[in-house]
């Protein structure tokens, strides 16, 4: 399988895991104190759950993609997770984008480009 196949995979595994656990969070509601019901609600969600198989998945394509190329070629393919994040936060959880945001993303999109293409 291709190297970027393989980090863009993760890279939806990753972003996945933060949405699950988002929708966990959401659905568990605010915490204002750290207690045993509250660390037993976190851990017992199967949202929170999910998105911990998810994140592990994600390391797993991580580590065989760090297997074939070099790190500083690899890493910087973390920030599109900051997009995907960012698009489905939109999408999924009705966040407002505003323009400086937007073009944060635009930014990152074209670095991602750019190190390809380098």
């Amino acid at each position: 399988m291709n190297t970027l196949i393989i980090i863009f995979i993760g890279i939806l595994f990753a972003s996945s895991g933060q949405i699950l656990w988002k929708v966990g969070m959401t659905d568990i509601g605010p915490i204002t104190s750290v207690s045993m019901g509250s660390f037993v609600s976190i851990v017992l969600s199967p949202w929170v759950i999910s998105g911990t198989l998810c994140y592990g998945l994600s390391t797993v394509f991580w580590l065989i993609a760090l297997s074939r190329a070099d790190l500083s070629f690899v890493y910087p393919f973390i920030s599109l997770t900051f997009v995907i994040i960012f698009i489905a936060s939109f999408l999924l959880f009705h966040e407002q984008i505003s323009a400086i945001r937007l073009l944060g993303a635009i930014i990152i999109i074209s670095g991602i480009i750019v190190l390809v293409k380098g």
